[in-house]
């Protein structure tokens, strides 16, 4: 293996592993990233049909996708791009299912992401303020917010400054416009039922799009790739970290293992500075294996919550139709693809409408659509009417019970597969309740019908594909399903209560900072990528300081 001299290792180079790279090389700090997938071509990781489909229905009969296949994304995106389930298993028990996605390539899960950006409030930095539940945040809005400047104006985000405090105004390049129906159905919700309605924020497209260069959306086209530029980055792949050591005397990690996944043998790096950005649960499997309970040179968590209070996402999916907008077939200057700022947003947060008694704790929003599935005519049921959906995905306590732990099963390599059990409590379910009942309302106010794909699309042996597909049914998808998960090594003001400070340094082994979702002590309602990133920006800035 050749490798140059390195100052750092960045496990991960999806969107927390491409900022974290960028931002300690501009300091001059030279950067070792491990990857445990292969480089990919830009054309390979667009969506190829009917190629791409043919896979899809290959991983679903094989297995190989069989949990990441149930996402909607899955049959979007270049199946290749989601890892092989065989090869990468993970276990839960029976009646508790979670659905886990994997993006094991340059890249990482970056290529997949749906690039929607909205930040996080101040009220979500701090939520137990108001309801007295769980933890708080060790650092505030205003320590984050010039972090989320920095990645807007890095990325190109398009948004539209709506002044809600629920999502606050970001840095944006411009709009991208809602369709004549969008527009409609937003006048309505705001005029009838009084919601707030925004343009959605975030990027134009996604890896999916046939195009030469990779989108901002993806870390390689945007914070992986300007770190290789500097020149004081070099990354090598297909080897999956197995665990970090420490030197018992200074408390710091001081070797690193890794596997190459090509022959199954197993390298031990040195290492001064390790960060994790291997996604929140490959993050958790690294630190559980590193940690002294299974490893004798590990480090202690003395705050015993590590692998536990996991989050994620509970969502709620409908689809529609709405009468034609006059204006509707008129073309746009941009066209219509659902993108992260090409759709919109109902962003309630805990300012919810009153329906019924609000009986759980904290919020949600709804993310929406219409006229953005590109849907042939042909296969329109009725040509007249306009399909959309919505989505309502909100909030999830941290609950111990929650977690992620170490199987006695091992995948090929020898390595402990991580074990996740996690359920929906009665606070999530009753949220669910409120969403459906909010969707209707909605719905109804723009003179819409709710109605199940099959009653809106013509598809050639329909049932057969859509019958088992948890995001057609009436009940919320298992956890893991928005691909959203979040905790279970959390941040806090002390080491009896927390697993990273609140730089994300493990309290009893400082040179390894976990950047990615893992480090969360709540979960917010908002798509979480961006804050993930404006974090990992503000640790790496620290580390030159301390």
């Amino acid at each position: 293996m050749d490798i140059s001299p390195y100052d750092a290792i960045v496990v991960g180079s999806g969107a927390t592993g491409g900022i974290a790279a960028l931002t300690l090389a501009e300091q001059g700090i030279k950067v070792l990233v491990i990857e445990a997938g292969p480089q990919v071509k830009r054309d390979e990781a667009s969506n190829h049909e009917p190629k791409s489909t043919l896979k899809r229905l290959s991983g679903l009969i094989t297995k190989k996708n069989a949990n990441q296949c149930q996402h909607p994304g899955y049959w979007k995106n270049n199946p290749d791009l989601y890892s092989n389930e065989l090869k990468h298993p993970y276990d839960f028990p029976k009646k508790k299912p979670f659905l886990w996605t994997q993006g094991k390539q340059f890249g990482g899960r970056s290529l997949t992401w749906g690039g929607i950006t909205l930040r996080l409030s101040s009220e979500d930095f701090h939520p137990a303020k108001k309801d007295g539940f769980g933890p708080n945040w060790p650092i505030s809005y205003e320590e984050i917010s010039p972090h989320y400047d920095f990645i807007e104006n890095f990325c190109g985000i398009y948004g539209r400054k709506d002044d809600i405090k629920e999502v606050p105004n970001g840095k944006y390049i411009g709009e991208i416009p809602l369709t004549e129906n969008e527009n409609v159905f937003g006048s309505k919700v705001k005029s009838k039922l009084n919601y707030p309605f925004i343009q959605s924020r975030g990027f134009d497209r996604n890896s999916s799009v046939k195009e030469k260069n990779w989108p901002k959306s993806s870390s390689l086209g945007s914070s992986f790739k300007k770190a290789l530029d500097t020149g004081n980055v070099q990354i090598i792949s297909n080897y999956l970290v197995e665990s970090f050591e420490i030197n018992k005397i200074t408390e710091l990690a001081s070797k690193l293992t890794i596997v190459n996944l090509e022959n199954g043998y197993k390298e031990v790096l040195d290492c001064d500075l390790i960060l994790l950005c291997a996604s929140t649960i490959s993050t958790l499997r690294i630190l559980l294996n590193s940690e002294y309970k299974s490893n004798s040179s590990g480090f202690k968590d003395n705050s015993g919550k590590l692998g536990k209070y996991l989050m994620d996402h509970i969502s709620i999916c409908r689809f529609f139709s709405v009468p034609k907008a006059k204006n509707s077939d008129k073309s746009l200057d941009n066209p219509p693809d659902l993108s992260g700022a090409g759709s919109f947003f109902i962003p309630f947060g805990s300012n919810l409408p009153e329906i019924d008694d609000i009986n759980f704790h904290r919020g949600y929003g709804i993310w929406g659509a219409i006229d953005r599935l590109g849907i042939p005519k042909f296969l329109q049921k009725d040509v007249n009417k306009s399909i959309g959906f919505l989505i309502a995905h909100g909030e999830v306590l941290p609950r111990e019970k929650n977690s992620v732990s170490l199987s006695r099963k091992t995948d090929e390599w020898g390595i402990p597969i991580p074990y996740i059990e996690f359920e929906w409590s009665e606070n999530e379910l009753n949220m669910a309740k409120h969403m459906e009942k909010t969707i209707q309302r909605s719905v109804k106010a723009a003179n819409g019908k709710i109605k199940n794909i099959d009653e809106l699309m013509n598809i050639p042996l329909g049932s057969l594909f859509t019958k088992n597909l948890i995001a057609l049914s009436d009940s919320p998808p298992p956890p893991g399903y928005y691909i959203h998960e979040v905790g279970g090594a959390p941040m806090g003001l002390n080491e009896e209560n927390s697993v990273v400070d609140k730089f994300n340094r493990l309290w009893r082994c400082k040179n390894v900072l976990v950047l990615d979702g893992a480090c969360w002590p709540t979960s917010s309602w908002q798509s979480p990528t961006l804050t993930m990133m404006a974090l990992s920006r503000r640790a790496c800035l620290n580390i030159k300081k301390t």
